[in-house]
């Protein structure tokens, strides 16, 4: 992992060194400032700040993260950070790596985070979705709400603020696999780190609990053959079948069960397949399922059911874990009041996963807050409005001059 220092270029600007590569499997690089002045950001607002970022394509579909990322990461050395360092991190499913920037102002024990990829487009946006379009105390854009408008209202509260013990973490991947957040956790960077703010749309209103998000696979192989020997010759579409009820029978064991506003575990029997033609015995066939933990359940336990679920209803299948997304719920909100004020006296559960979870994992408590409306997130035509841009930029400008 290279790391190169320059010192902060008269201007206020850095160039990144040629010779890192951007496209590298697993490549760092960080600079440290020296001198600390006033930026003055000539968009004069979040709105102009928002625009530049939306016009990077960062979807794992098509768009690459890693130059959004060397852009933030000039931003926040022209606003003082005494050290910023990009980090590419490869996923382990082949997609082109992901990345996070990070900034450190003193040595954080607050953080402030908000991803930087978003998903594809939609296909029925009215307008180029990388474009940003104003109307009406709205800004159209894909990731607007979700969550570069975050994103510019962080940069833009920075501005003629030098905060004395915060990170800022601009982190990649949250819509795929999280790879980012889970290099992050682990890393240098998070030593110290006490609490975080994870930006999502919330309308500004503070997020403390949400389900998690399981899902595995299961697997059963056979000798398949002509159907004509379909009396003698195991069917692996059968055998699953039969599985795919044990687990809505188990499913529906737990409906009952889990904290106020988060019954059951939404157990989705999500897909079957197998199978080449109506005269041929499958070889192999698969049951793809998900499930949404409630607050506070162990996942570990959880998983150990699910599997043994499996293997007594067939024991030769092969059980694999595809996604381990934790459920989340903060610690200590009483902590998070001197900083977010009344808003933490009407906590909001929420109906999506967020990397909180990560870091309340890795010992990190954390809330959920951000501009922007979840509703308006994935969809065609996503928007934020100005004035919740406004209103976040007023309340980070409050808590990094208090920081």
């Amino acid at each position: 992992m290279a790391r190169k220092s320059c010192p902060l270029a008269p201007g206020g600007t850095c160039s990144i060194p040629s010779e890192i590569a951007p496209h590298t499997r697993r490549a760092q690089y960080s600079w440290r400032v020296r001198s600390s002045f006033d930026s003055k950001d000539s968009s004069g607002s979040a709105v102009a700040l928002l625009e530049k970022l939306v016009a990077f394509r960062t979807d794992v579909a098509l768009g690459h993260e890693r130059p959004l990322a060397d852009h933030l990461a000039r931003l926040l050395l022209e606003r003082g950070a005494d050290e910023v360092s990009v980090v590419d991190v490869p996923r382990s499913d082949g997609h082109k790596s992901s990345s996070y920037v990070y900034a450190r102002f003193g040595h954080p024990r607050l953080l402030v985070n908000a991803h930087l990829d978003t998903v594809p487009p939609n296909a029925t946006w009215s307008h180029d979705p990388f474009v940003a379009r104003v109307e009406e105390g709205r800004v159209y854009a894909l990731g607007s709400a979700d969550t570069k408008g975050a994103a510019a209202a962080i940069l833009k509260a920075l501005e003629g603020i030098l905060p004395k013990n915060l990170g800022i973490l601009f982190s990649g991947d949250e819509e795929f696999s999280s790879v980012a957040m889970r290099a992050f956790v682990t890393s240098a960077h998070a030593v110290g780190v006490e609490r975080a703010i994870v930006c999502e749309p919330t309308n500004m209103r503070v997020g403390t609990r949400h389900r998690g998000l399981l899902s595995f696979d299961v697997t059963v192989t056979g000798p398949g053959g002509h159907s004509s020997e379909a009396d003698t010759k195991p069917s692996p579409i059968a055998l699953l079948s039969r599985l795919a009820v044990a687990f809505d029978v188990w499913a529906k064991s737990q409906a009952q069960l889990g904290p106020p506003g988060f019954p059951g575990m939404c157990v989705n029997l999500a897909k079957l397949e197998g199978g080449v033609a109506f005269n041929v015995i499958p070889a192999e066939a698969r049951l793809i399922v998900s499930l949404r933990p409630p607050p506070a359940t162990g996942t570990e336990p959880l998983w150990r059911e699910l599997e043994a679920v499996a293997l007594r209803v067939v024991p030769d299948a092969t059980f694999r874990r595809l996604r381990d997304n934790p459920p989340f719920a903060t610690k200590n909100l009483g902590a998070f009041e001197a900083m977010l004020g009344a808003a933490c006296q009407s906590p909001l559960d929420l109906g999506f996963w967020t990397e909180a979870a990560v870091l309340a994992a890795s010992g990190i408590d954390a809330v959920v807050l951000g501009p922007g409306d979840i509703a308006q997130a994935h969809g065609p035509d996503e928007w934020v409005t100005v004035r919740e841009l406004d209103l976040a930029t007023s309340l980070f400008r409050s808590i990094f001059a208090g920081s």
